[in-house]
């Protein structure tokens, strides 16, 4: 199974949303991560062919991709960032009503629903109108239906908001469980929502991608420009200033920072993380 996405790029009048995108995508997890407006949502809309992009293709198992391609689209299940439009529908209303948008026949819907609808911890409000749920409910919701049908492509936009810890870890491992023989896109400008699970980072910035590795690549890609060090609280505003601070713990003995800067200095060199990552390439 194989998902390429060659030369895409979108312009929406004088906007250019994507920029020649390139990505070759595989079984697996991929975190799709980049600020707000950096074309990840313009893309996911490409790849799912909601949209037409201006330039480029997309295919799958070497078939170019469009709105008459029934395979392709049966293939998909797309979790997108809300759910207008249902909130007099209750939940098990919603469910059935994508399942059979599916085709699903009702015996099936009704297994998959119920194993589903467990997993995700929805039981005891399944039966109310989704305009009483709270943010994180939805979007456990929204996470159920992409699943129904057994989609071989999983396109999760900004999946973990509004969840609180509990559910974000349930949810994340989940993924996890569930994406051995599938294509998994989790977009995301969260860090942590992948950082466990993904098998390969894209980066995308002002519609391009800057960078697309596995997570220890990109790690290795930064490693001699992340740095920690003692300052006096009074040198803060100059190494803000400066450099890219990642964090800063006030202690007894004064700032301790963690920044970025091009020059390698072996004295103060650390070891980086994913957020210093989107950091360096994103910001």
């Amino acid at each position: 199974m194989k998902l390429i996405v060659k030369n895409v790029s979108m312009k929406f009048g004088d906007v250019q949303a994507l920029n020649e995108v390139n990505l070759d995508l595989e079984d697996g997890v991929y975190g799709l991560i980049g600020p707000n407006g950096s074309g990840k949502s313009t893309l996911i809309n490409c790849i799912t062919t909601l949209i037409k992009q201006t330039s480029g293709t997309i295919t799958f198992n070497e078939k170019e991709v469009n709105q008459k391609y029934t395979e392709y689209q049966n293939s998909i299940g797309l979790m997108p960032q809300n759910i207008d439009g249902f909130d007099d529908f209750t939940g098990i209303r919603f469910l059935y009503y994508i399942a059979t948008l599916k085709g699903l026949l009702k015996e099936d819907a009704t297994t998959q629903i119920n194993r589903l609808v467990k997993r995700v911890n929805l039981e005891n409000v399944i039966h109310r109108k989704i305009k009483t749920y709270s943010g994180g409910m939805k979007q456990r919701l929204l996470f159920i239906q992409a699943l129904l049908s057994n989609p071989k492509i999983i396109i999760l936009d900004e999946p973990t908001a509004g969840l609180d810890p509990f559910e974000r870890i349930n949810l994340r491992n989940y993924i996890s469980e569930i994406s051995d023989g599938r294509i998994v896109i989790i977009a995301t400008h969260v860090m942590q929502d992948i950082e466990s699970i993904a098998n390969s980072i894209i980066l995308i910035r002002d519609g391009k991608v800057v960078k697309n590795g596995k997570p220890e690549e990109l790690i290795q890609s930064i490693k001699p420009y992340v740095h920690e060090k003692m300052i006096n609280e009074s040198d803060l505003p100059e190494y803000r200033n400066k450099y890219k601070i990642s964090s800063v713990s006030k202690l007894r003995e004064g700032m301790f920072i963690r920044y970025l800067k091009e020059e390698a200095t072996k004295q103060t060199q650390a070891i980086p993380s994913l957020e210093e990552v989107y950091l360096y390439y994103l910001t």
